[in-house]
Protein backbone atom coordinates (compact mmCIF):
# COMPACT_ATOMS: atom_id res chain seq x y z
CA UNK A 1 0.00 0.00 0.00
CA UNK A 2 1.32 3.41 -0.80
CA UNK A 3 1.57 6.28 1.97
CA UNK A 4 -0.94 8.19 0.26
CA UNK A 5 -3.39 5.51 0.16
CA UNK A 6 -2.85 5.01 3.72
CA UNK A 7 -3.99 8.36 4.14
CA UNK A 8 -7.26 9.12 1.82
CA UNK A 9 -7.70 6.12 0.25
CA UNK A 10 -11.55 6.21 0.69
CA UNK A 11 -11.91 2.41 1.59
CA UNK A 12 -10.72 0.56 -1.38
CA UNK A 13 -9.13 -2.53 -0.47
CA UNK A 14 -8.65 -4.12 -3.84
CA UNK A 15 -4.52 -4.94 -3.85
CA UNK A 16 -2.92 -4.52 -6.99
CA UNK A 17 -1.48 -7.68 -8.96
CA UNK A 18 0.63 -9.27 -6.46
CA UNK A 19 4.33 -10.99 -7.34
CA UNK A 20 4.53 -14.66 -7.15
CA UNK A 21 7.91 -15.91 -5.67
CA UNK A 22 9.46 -19.55 -6.44
CA UNK A 23 9.44 -19.40 -2.43
CA UNK A 24 6.30 -20.18 -1.91
CA UNK A 25 4.83 -16.99 -0.70
CA UNK A 26 2.75 -15.10 -2.94
CA UNK A 27 1.69 -11.56 -2.30
CA UNK A 28 -0.96 -11.84 -4.92
CA UNK A 29 -3.89 -8.71 -4.18
CA UNK A 30 -1.72 -7.61 -1.13
CA UNK A 31 -3.64 -4.48 0.34
CA UNK A 32 -0.78 -2.86 1.28
CA UNK A 33 0.05 -2.44 -2.83
CA UNK A 34 -3.45 -0.51 -2.71
CA UNK A 35 -5.21 2.54 -0.55
CA UNK A 36 -6.95 1.90 2.75
CA UNK A 37 -9.77 3.39 4.53
CA UNK A 38 -8.82 7.02 5.34
CA UNK A 39 -11.79 8.32 6.65
CA UNK A 40 -14.94 6.45 5.45
CA UNK A 41 -14.81 3.27 3.71
CA UNK A 42 -16.74 3.02 0.12
CA UNK A 43 -18.08 -0.63 1.22
CA UNK A 44 -22.46 0.86 0.15
CA UNK A 45 -23.85 -2.26 -1.98
CA UNK A 46 -26.08 -2.03 -4.38
CA UNK A 47 -28.05 -5.30 -5.64
CA UNK A 48 -27.20 -8.59 -3.85
CA UNK A 49 -25.95 -10.97 -5.61
CA UNK A 50 -28.62 -13.92 -5.91
CA UNK A 51 -30.85 -12.48 -3.30
CA UNK A 52 -28.39 -11.48 -0.42
CA UNK A 53 -27.91 -8.39 0.43
CA UNK A 54 -25.02 -5.69 -1.27
CA UNK A 55 -22.05 -5.16 0.70
CA UNK A 56 -22.79 -2.83 3.57
CA UNK A 57 -26.08 -4.63 3.36
CA UNK A 58 -26.78 -7.95 4.92
CA UNK A 59 -22.81 -8.05 4.59
CA UNK A 60 -22.34 -5.41 6.68
CA UNK A 61 -18.88 -3.60 6.80
CA UNK A 62 -16.91 -1.48 8.82
CA UNK A 63 -16.62 2.33 8.95
CA UNK A 64 -13.69 4.27 9.00
CA UNK A 65 -12.80 7.27 11.22
CA UNK A 66 -16.08 8.48 10.38
CA UNK A 67 -19.79 6.66 10.30
CA UNK A 68 -20.22 3.76 8.45
CA UNK A 69 -21.96 3.83 4.97
CA UNK A 70 -25.07 1.78 4.61
CA UNK A 71 -25.70 -0.51 1.60
CA UNK A 72 -28.49 -0.23 -0.18
CA UNK A 73 -30.89 -3.38 0.24
CA UNK A 74 -30.08 -6.45 -2.02
CA UNK A 75 -32.35 -8.72 -3.51
CA UNK A 76 -34.14 -10.06 -0.32
CA UNK A 77 -31.84 -8.52 2.15
CA UNK A 78 -32.36 -5.17 4.33
CA UNK A 79 -30.43 -2.00 4.02
CA UNK A 80 -27.32 -1.80 6.41
CA UNK A 81 -28.13 0.86 9.55
CA UNK A 82 -24.91 2.80 10.42
CA UNK A 83 -24.33 1.63 14.74
CA UNK A 84 -22.07 3.27 16.94
CA UNK A 85 -18.30 3.73 15.87
CA UNK A 86 -19.28 3.66 12.29
CA UNK A 87 -20.06 -0.04 12.50
CA UNK A 88 -22.39 -1.17 9.90
CA UNK A 89 -24.82 -3.91 11.77
CA UNK A 90 -27.95 -5.82 9.84
CA UNK A 91 -30.60 -8.51 9.90
CA UNK A 92 -28.56 -11.89 10.27
CA UNK A 93 -25.99 -10.03 11.38
CA UNK A 94 -24.40 -9.80 14.91
CA UNK A 95 -22.44 -6.92 16.48
CA UNK A 96 -19.98 -8.01 19.14
CA UNK A 97 -18.11 -5.05 19.21
CA UNK A 98 -17.69 -4.27 23.20
CA UNK A 99 -19.92 -1.29 24.29
CA UNK A 100 -17.17 0.17 26.11
CA UNK A 101 -14.43 -0.12 22.83
CA UNK A 102 -13.15 3.25 21.52
CA UNK A 103 -11.21 2.29 18.69
CA UNK A 104 -12.60 2.78 15.29
CA UNK A 105 -11.46 1.11 12.42
CA UNK A 106 -8.51 2.25 9.94
CA UNK A 107 -9.51 -0.23 7.47
CA UNK A 108 -12.10 -1.88 5.98
CA UNK A 109 -11.50 -5.98 6.95
CA UNK A 110 -13.45 -9.00 6.31
CA UNK A 111 -13.24 -12.53 6.81
CA UNK A 112 -12.52 -14.51 4.97
CA UNK A 113 -9.79 -12.73 3.53
CA UNK A 114 -6.45 -10.78 4.30
CA UNK A 115 -5.82 -8.66 7.20
CA UNK A 116 -2.41 -6.47 7.41
CA UNK A 117 -0.93 -6.22 11.20
CA UNK A 118 -0.39 -2.74 10.69
CA UNK A 119 -4.42 -1.71 9.77
CA UNK A 120 -4.95 -2.00 13.34
CA UNK A 121 -7.62 0.58 14.69
CA UNK A 122 -7.32 3.88 15.63
CA UNK A 123 -7.55 5.02 19.07
CA UNK A 124 -4.02 5.05 19.88
CA UNK A 125 -2.24 3.72 22.87
CA UNK A 126 -4.23 1.64 25.43
CA UNK A 127 -6.88 1.41 23.15
CA UNK A 128 -6.65 -0.14 19.94
CA UNK A 129 -2.69 -1.36 20.56
CA UNK A 130 -0.47 -1.58 23.69
CA UNK A 131 3.63 -1.43 23.31
CA UNK A 132 4.42 -2.11 26.82
CA UNK A 133 1.98 -3.72 29.42
CA UNK A 134 3.27 -0.87 32.48
CA UNK A 135 2.63 1.65 29.93
CA UNK A 136 0.95 1.18 26.84
CA UNK A 137 2.89 3.87 24.77
CA UNK A 138 6.57 3.38 25.89
CA UNK A 139 9.42 2.42 23.82
CA UNK A 140 7.58 2.31 20.64
CA UNK A 141 9.64 2.25 17.41
CA UNK A 142 9.67 2.81 13.82
CA UNK A 143 13.12 1.72 13.02
CA UNK A 144 13.25 -0.57 9.64
CA UNK A 145 11.15 1.98 7.71
CA UNK A 146 13.52 3.27 4.54
CA UNK A 147 13.81 6.76 4.17
CA UNK A 148 11.68 8.61 1.30
CA UNK A 149 9.03 5.79 1.69
CA UNK A 150 5.48 7.03 1.60
CA UNK A 151 4.24 7.53 5.42
CA UNK A 152 1.33 4.84 5.86
CA UNK A 153 -0.27 5.76 9.42
CA UNK A 154 0.06 9.58 9.68
CA UNK A 155 1.51 11.65 11.08
CA UNK A 156 4.39 9.14 11.24
CA UNK A 157 7.27 10.83 9.64
CA UNK A 158 9.12 8.02 6.60
CA UNK A 159 12.61 8.26 8.42
CA UNK A 160 11.73 8.13 11.55
CA UNK A 161 13.92 5.71 13.86
CA UNK A 162 12.55 5.83 17.72
CA UNK A 163 8.81 7.44 17.75
CA UNK A 164 7.94 10.29 20.55
CA UNK A 165 5.23 13.03 20.58
CA UNK A 166 2.47 13.28 17.91
CA UNK A 167 4.70 11.41 15.22
CA UNK A 168 3.81 8.14 17.49
CA UNK A 169 0.20 8.97 18.75
CA UNK A 170 -1.17 6.53 16.37
CA UNK A 171 2.01 4.07 15.69
CA UNK A 172 2.56 1.33 18.22
CA UNK A 173 5.72 0.36 16.09
CA UNK A 174 5.47 0.07 12.17
CA UNK A 175 8.14 -1.04 9.43
CA UNK A 176 8.29 -0.95 5.66
CA UNK A 177 10.57 -4.05 3.45
CA UNK A 178 13.62 -2.18 3.94
CA UNK A 179 15.97 -3.22 0.56
CA UNK A 180 19.06 -3.20 2.77
CA UNK A 181 18.54 -6.43 4.85
CA UNK A 182 17.22 -7.56 2.71
CA UNK A 183 13.24 -8.22 3.10
CA UNK A 184 12.81 -11.39 1.34
CA UNK A 185 11.03 -14.63 1.09
CA UNK A 186 13.01 -18.01 3.19
CA UNK A 187 13.68 -18.77 -1.22
CA UNK A 188 15.92 -15.47 -2.18
CA UNK A 189 12.61 -13.44 -3.76
CA UNK A 190 12.47 -9.84 -2.51
CA UNK A 191 9.34 -8.82 -0.24
CA UNK A 192 6.74 -6.55 -2.06
CA UNK A 193 8.91 -2.90 -1.26
CA UNK A 194 5.05 -1.12 -0.01
CA UNK A 195 4.37 -4.53 2.03
CA UNK A 196 4.12 -2.44 5.70
CA UNK A 197 4.00 -4.46 9.03
CA UNK A 198 3.94 -4.24 12.81
CA UNK A 199 7.56 -4.42 14.25
CA UNK A 200 9.82 -3.94 17.45
CA UNK A 201 7.47 -5.69 19.08
CA UNK A 202 7.47 -7.34 22.76
CA UNK A 203 6.44 -10.29 24.43
CA UNK A 204 2.56 -9.11 25.61
CA UNK A 205 2.29 -6.51 23.05
CA UNK A 206 -1.07 -6.40 20.88
CA UNK A 207 -2.99 -4.65 18.93
CA UNK A 208 -6.90 -4.66 17.50
CA UNK A 209 -8.74 -4.79 14.46
CA UNK A 210 -12.55 -3.94 13.97
CA UNK A 211 -13.63 -7.33 11.64
CA UNK A 212 -16.14 -8.21 9.39
CA UNK A 213 -17.21 -11.86 9.28
CA UNK A 214 -19.12 -12.47 6.47
CA UNK A 215 -20.04 -16.28 7.35
CA UNK A 216 -20.77 -17.96 10.38
CA UNK A 217 -18.20 -21.22 10.53
CA UNK A 218 -14.71 -22.59 10.87
CA UNK A 219 -11.70 -20.74 8.89
CA UNK A 220 -8.35 -21.75 8.96
CA UNK A 221 -5.58 -18.82 9.34
CA UNK A 222 -2.57 -18.25 7.69
CA UNK A 223 0.36 -15.80 8.64
CA UNK A 224 3.24 -14.21 6.56
CA UNK A 225 5.75 -13.93 9.34
CA UNK A 226 9.76 -13.74 10.15
CA UNK A 227 10.61 -15.29 13.10
CA UNK A 228 13.81 -14.69 14.50
CA UNK A 229 13.86 -17.07 17.90
CA UNK A 230 12.92 -20.70 18.57
CA UNK A 231 9.93 -20.76 21.24
CA UNK A 232 7.50 -17.74 19.43
CA UNK A 233 4.02 -17.75 19.38
CA UNK A 234 0.95 -16.02 19.93
CA UNK A 235 -2.75 -15.52 19.57
CA UNK A 236 -5.97 -13.89 18.22
CA UNK A 237 -8.78 -13.77 19.91
CA UNK A 238 -12.57 -12.41 18.63
CA UNK A 239 -14.11 -11.67 22.60
CA UNK A 240 -16.90 -14.46 23.84
CA UNK A 241 -14.31 -17.15 23.92
CA UNK A 242 -13.39 -17.28 20.14
CA UNK A 243 -9.94 -17.68 19.49
CA UNK A 244 -7.43 -19.65 18.24
CA UNK A 245 -5.93 -20.16 21.04
CA UNK A 246 -2.05 -19.71 21.76
CA UNK A 247 0.32 -20.78 18.40
CA UNK A 248 3.59 -21.81 18.55
CA UNK A 249 5.70 -20.62 15.73
CA UNK A 250 9.67 -21.87 14.97
CA UNK A 251 12.07 -19.72 13.70
CA UNK A 252 12.78 -18.95 9.87
CA UNK A 253 15.27 -20.34 8.03
CA UNK A 254 17.59 -17.88 7.04
CA UNK A 255 20.02 -20.27 4.40
CA UNK A 256 18.58 -19.18 0.94
CA UNK A 257 16.98 -15.74 2.16
CA UNK A 258 19.75 -13.57 1.86
CA UNK A 259 19.28 -12.13 5.50
CA UNK A 260 20.99 -13.59 8.28
CA UNK A 261 18.12 -12.01 10.55
CA UNK A 262 14.95 -14.50 10.94
CA UNK A 263 12.73 -11.22 11.54
CA UNK A 264 13.58 -10.74 7.60
CA UNK A 265 13.47 -14.31 6.36
CA UNK A 266 9.95 -13.92 5.19
CA UNK A 267 7.51 -17.24 5.51
CA UNK A 268 4.23 -17.50 4.25
CA UNK A 269 2.71 -20.26 7.44
CA UNK A 270 -0.41 -22.08 6.45
CA UNK A 271 -2.63 -23.56 8.81
CA UNK A 272 -0.93 -22.56 11.47
CA UNK A 273 -5.18 -22.64 13.36
CA UNK A 274 -8.56 -22.21 13.17
CA UNK A 275 -11.21 -20.06 14.70
CA UNK A 276 -14.97 -20.49 14.53
CA UNK A 277 -17.62 -18.02 14.49
CA UNK A 278 -21.26 -18.61 15.79
CA UNK A 279 -22.60 -15.95 13.26
CA UNK A 280 -21.80 -13.58 10.76
CA UNK A 281 -21.20 -9.85 12.08
CA UNK A 282 -18.76 -7.58 13.45
CA UNK A 283 -16.33 -8.40 15.72
CA UNK A 284 -12.66 -7.14 17.30
CA UNK A 285 -9.74 -9.43 16.82
CA UNK A 286 -6.77 -8.77 19.29
CA UNK A 287 -3.55 -10.02 17.76
CA UNK A 288 -1.19 -10.91 21.28
CA UNK A 289 2.52 -11.48 20.55
CA UNK A 290 2.84 -14.20 23.26
CA UNK A 291 6.80 -13.78 22.45
CA UNK A 292 8.00 -11.54 19.82
CA UNK A 293 7.70 -12.12 16.36
CA UNK A 294 7.41 -9.63 12.93
CA UNK A 295 3.78 -10.67 11.08
CA UNK A 296 2.83 -9.20 8.02
CA UNK A 297 -0.03 -10.56 7.33
CA UNK A 298 -3.30 -12.83 8.12
CA UNK A 299 -5.25 -14.92 6.06
CA UNK A 300 -8.64 -16.32 6.73
CA UNK A 301 -9.90 -18.97 4.68
CA UNK A 302 -13.68 -20.75 4.64
CA UNK A 303 -13.01 -24.20 5.99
Amino acid sequence: MSGAGGAAGGGTTAGAAGVSTSGGLATAGTSNAAGMAGSAPTLAGSAGVGGSAGAGGSAGGTGGSAAGVSGSAGAGGSAGTAGAGGVISTGGSVNNVPADYKGTPFAALQIPGKINTCDYDRGGAAVAWCHDAGNCGAGTTTGDYPQASGVYRPPMPANAQVCGGAACADNVGVCRMNPSKPDNTIAGQPMPATDTYVCYSVPGEWTKYTVHVAEAGMYSLSCVMGVQQPGAGFNLSFGQNLTTGNIAVTATPTANSGSGEGFHSWDDRKNLGTVSFPAAGTYVMTFTQVSRINADSFTFTKM
